[in-house]
């Protein structure tokens, strides 16, 4: 299990107000910069422990990009045998942002392998 990985399980899900338009309070800053060098740590394919963990994590607003690097993260655990396996990992994210991003990506993958 990478530690990146163990540290956003512990961070949890980042705190909102990345997009409010006001500027966070320190603690809130503090844990931003935490969990975004734990994403920007983590090393790519992720297995599917850790994906399971990432899931469950997932930014639940825009993070000035961030959101993307962490989607790939997730994503790095598909195989296409393994669709099914993949949608319901999907179905188990706690951001509707991310979870509508990946069932995007992954409709889009199935329509292009039609």
């Amino acid at each position: 299990m990478q530690e990146a990985v163990l540290k956003i399980q512990r961070l949890g899900i980042p705190p909102e107000g990345f997009e409010d338009g006001e500027f966070p309070d320190e603690d809130t800053i503090q844990i931003w910069d935490e969990w975004v060098e734990a994403v920007n740590a983590i090393e790519r394919p992720v297995t599917w422990e850790e994906a399971e963990i990432l899931i469950k994590c997932s930014p639940t607003e825009h993070m000035s990009g961030v959101e993307w690097t962490f989607l790939h993260c997730i994503e790095s655990v598909f195989k296409p045998e393994a669709t099914e396996d993949y949608r319901n990992l999907i179905e188990k994210c706690n951001s509707d942002l991310l979870k509508d991003m990946l069932v995007q990506r992954l409709q889009n993958y199935i329509d292009s392998t039609e």
